[in-house]
């Protein structure tokens, strides 16, 4: 398949759309924008921005405050490890079904929860973003401590609000 070409837009136009610093769904650039370099060591010159096809604000036509949650569990028997992932459910709800399988020895507990629309996406991104601390790839437990994971899931999270 062909590599797609990019297609200049506007400055105006680009506040639409997702950098590609900041999806990390691994979606390809789509656009990009040309600005005045701000870099003193080359005036004249001008910075380039690419951007995907994803765009801002989808969901800022829906009422309430999101229809999932991304949610962060610990488990005391599972020391310096998080849990990261996505419910329909309340949070902690999601944490005593897990908590009731024979091959955990104490319960889950919620650390951090955050309501948003589309968390299942949203959770992709996250476990993108934090791959490095990923136990197993097959799993969604991490070895990242909690307020650099909560820092992370609030970055991506406002995408999907």
């Amino acid at each position: 398949m062909a590599p797609q070409s990019l297609t200049r837009i506007t400055l105006d136009e680009a506040q639409n759309f997702v950098p590609t610093t900041e999806d990390f769904s691994d979606n390809p650039p789509l656009y990009y924008t040309l600005s005045p370099s701000t870099d003193p060591n080359y005036p004249g010159w001008e910075d380039v921005t690419y951007y995907t096809g994803r765009k801002l604000n989808l969901y800022t036509n829906r009422e309430g405050d999101g229809d999932s949650w991304v949610y962060v569990l610990s488990n005391p028997s599972i020391p310096g490890q998080l849990k990261i992932g996505s419910t329909q459910k309340e949070p902690d709800v999601r944490a005593k079904q897990l908590s009731r399988g024979t091959g955990v020895p104490t319960g889950f507990v919620v650390e951090f929860s955050f309501k948003c629309f589309n968390a299942m996406a949203a959770e992709r991104e996250i476990h993108n973003v934090l791959k490095e601390f990923r136990v197993s790839k097959d799993r969604e437990f991490f070895m990242v401590n909690l307020q650099e994971a909560k820092d992370v899931i609030k970055r991506i999270g406002k995408k999907y609000l």
